[in-house]
């Protein structure tokens, strides 16, 4: 979905909260799936946060790249994904947009940017900040995109890489979709004060 974010218009307006809710429908249809045990993989649901992917990637143009974890499901139908081919892949199909090799958590459509989708904590982080310094030295102006939950904020690839794009003034933007909880542990858990956004200061 691309569209002119100069101007809030009737149809942008529609146009994002039909990507609402086509993202909601299709979760709230894989979750009957996945309990009627239709659906074998593994499956983390973005339900809650459709309004961060689409607004992110309504931003983007086609060619921008986004890449993200185990709970991107909305990221890639914002972006442009294939919804039928990601629901063959949830199922292990050979249509699917893995080609049925990777399952809800590995999702790739790189005919609209999607890149990557990896369950591993904070995995695709430095993956985004290579693409961007690799669109930096193409001079392309194409942008990159790590969306991430607030415990990918506690490792080691997510302090390196935004040192890295910092010293480098590299095109990437980190989006940190923050629940509050990594796992079971509530934010105020697991750190010293809720001051996730200065590290990218």
């Amino acid at each position: 979905m691309e569209v002119n974010l100069n101007e809030v218009t009737p149809a942008l307006l529609q146009a994002m909260y039909t990507t609402m809710l086509r993202i909601r429908l299709f979760e709230e249809r894989a979750a009957d799936l996945v309990e009627a045990g239709e659906i074998k993989t593994p499956c983390h649901l973005y339900i809650g946060q459709e309004a961060v992917a689409t607004g992110v990637c309504a931003a983007l143009e086609k060619e921008d790249y986004v890449w993200g974890g185990h709970r991107s499901h909305g990221h890639y139908l914002a972006k442009g994904g294939d919804l039928r081919a990601m629901m063959a892949e949830l199922y292990g199909k050979v249509t699917g947009c893995s080609k049925g090799r990777g399952g809800s958590m590995h999702l790739v459509a790189p005919e609209v940017g999607i890149l990557g989708t990896v369950p591993l904590v904070a995995a695709t982080i430095p993956l985004a900040v290579g693409a961007a310094l690799a669109s930096k030295l193409r001079g392309d102006r194409r942008v990159s995109v790590s969306f991430f939950g607030d415990g990918a904020t506690e490792e080691g690839h997510f302090h390196e890489s935004v040192n890295l794009a910092a010293l480098y003034r590299l095109p990437v933007i980190f989006v940190c979709e923050n629940n509050f909880y990594a796992s079971h542990l509530h934010l105020l858990q697991r750190r010293a004060e809720d001051n996730i956004y200065k590290a990218g200061e």
